[in-house]
């Protein structure tokens, strides 16, 4: 059986060596650091701001079952109802539609076995470890899907996936691309990221 470990650059293989090193030291605090309260308070936030992008990654994961984000807009909703949010963002028409819909229906309840939200905590550092490599090596984050078949120039997911096999983790970079990069994890990694480079 032929190796399956491909050759990249040097200069590519020293990005993954140093992620690699971010990825054990991150592995250990994952949970300490993002709980499922910090999610619900940061999603509310990005909710009640009318934050366009993250609403409607929101209302996907609330219309697939997800029991977290059908939580946060329905909350919000009946805020926007009760009068309690006064300035209207880009989001909040999204966040009304479906408040609109939710009413007629029973709550998202958290299902039995693993759901894709348990994937959380682990999503969320991803992102955190993904935006860090964009900066630090100067990449893309992301890359087509023709680079990555020809496995051309790094980006920023592409590294921290390589650093994430070694330390045993493997994880399909177009999945972790389209599903935890662009996904809500990301959007709200992202908002986070922000905010932390405000407040420096």
């Amino acid at each position: 059986m032929p190796s399956t470990k491909l050759t990249v650059p040097p200069e590519t293989e020293r990005m993954i060596t140093e992620a690699a090193t971010w990825v054990k030291r991150a592995l250990p605090t994952m949970e300490k650091k993002y709980t499922r309260e910090w999610l619900e308070t940061r999603l509310l936030q990005g909710l009640h701001d009318g934050a366009l992008t993250l609403t409607i990654k929101a209302v996907e994961a609330a219309d697939a079952g997800d029991d977290i984000s059908d939580a946060a807009l329905r909350l919000v909703y009946a805020e926007m109802v009760g009068g309690g949010i006064a300035e209207r963002g880009p989001g909040h028409l999204q966040v009304w539609s479906y408040g609109q819909r939710a009413i007629l229906r029973a709550p998202n309840k958290r299902r039995r076995g693993r759901q894709w939200y348990d994937n959380w905590i682990r999503d969320l550092e991803i992102c955190f470890l993904i935006a860090l490599a964009s900066t630090q090596f100067n990449l893309s984050p992301t890359r087509n899907r023709e680079a990555r078949r020809a496995n051309r120039t790094p980006s920023g997911i592409s590294v921290i996936v390589a650093a994430m096999a070694r330390n045993g983790i493997h994880l399909d970079e177009g999945s972790v691309q389209r599903h935890t990069w662009l996904g809500l994890a990301g959007e709200l990694a992202r908002r986070a990221m922000i905010e932390r480079a405000l407040n420096v």
